[in-house]
């Protein structure tokens, strides 16, 4: 079956007001936002449909670019090929983003997160105000306060965490075969419980000296959620099943429904 992500992430409003620099936003000015509109932005041209009810508003986008194009097209099944018919200056909207901002939870799920500043951009030129999407960051003690179970532990360079004498070397030459590893991963499944606090502690601090690095803990929290701690960064995601029709794009419609279902179980 299909799947697809979305991350969890703040909406917040920048003012020149005075008092507090970021507030939660005014979505009174979202019903300035039309049904459909077209965009054109770094080369890439966007077909947006837009959605506002009274628990969340949607974003189903189809994007693509008139360039690159070939002269022609090629058979994959024979090799045969032909001239192409698209235009220099007509693109296929291949490519999809998908975006919904839940009112009573105040998160917004991004099926992409190279296309936050997209949604940005659309935001603040529809509304006129300064919307600002930003990750739920968080601490390694934050982190492990609400994780339940962990599903991978990877991190490189780990020669200095396993000294000559240490009983983590003879632990991972008893499992391994081998005392010198320049790089592996690690992936296993954990319950929570103060030995994993312990666990991670380790691998937090040997990161800080050095003893590591590109340390990455992805894990499920209360509501199975997937977080990920990457270094001192800490994100949310949440995985849904997808359909496609049969040129292969996600139905946006099902995207929709699956998003909120899952999230009222939640």
């Amino acid at each position: 079956m299909e799947k697809i992500s979305f991350h969890l992430m703040q909406l917040i409003e920048e003012t020149a007001q005075l008092g507090e620099r970021f507030i939660p936003p005014d979505l009174q000015y979202i019903d300035d936002i039309p049904q459909n509109f077209e965009i054109t932005l770094d080369k890439f041209y966007y077909d947006v449909t837009f959605e506002k009810t009274a628990e969340y508003i949607w974003f189903d986008v189809t994007f693509g670019s008139p360039a690159p194009r070939d002269d022609e097209l090629t058979n994959v099944k024979d090799g045969t090929k032909k001239n192409n018919p698209r235009d220099i200056s007509e693109a296929e909207l291949l490519k999809q983003v998908f975006c919904l901002y839940d009112f009573s939870k105040q998160i917004l799920y991004l099926s992409n997160l190279q296309k936050k500043t997209f949604i940005e951009t659309i935001l603040k030129q529809r509304t006129g105000r300064n919307f600002i999407i930003k990750p739920f960051y968080k601490s390694k003690d934050e982190f492990v306060e609400i994780l339940r179970s962990v599903n991978e532990i990877s991190f490189t360079e780990a020669r200095n965490l396993f000294d000559m004498n240490s009983r983590q070397r003879q632990a991972l030459i008893d499992l391994s075969g081998t005392d010198s590893p320049e790089n592996f991963t690690i992936t296993a499944n954990y319950s929570r419980g103060e030995k994993l606090y312990n666990f991670i502690d380790l691998l937090h601090n040997s990161r800080v000296n050095g003893s590591i690095r590109d340390l990455v803990i992805r894990g499920l929290d209360r509501d199975k959620f997937e977080i990920i701690f990457n270094n001192d960064t800490f994100s949310r995601k949440i995985e849904i099943s997808s359909q496609k029709d049969n040129n292969g794009k996600h139905l946006p419609e099902k995207i929709k429904q699956n998003l909120l279902q899952k999230l009222s179980l939640c």
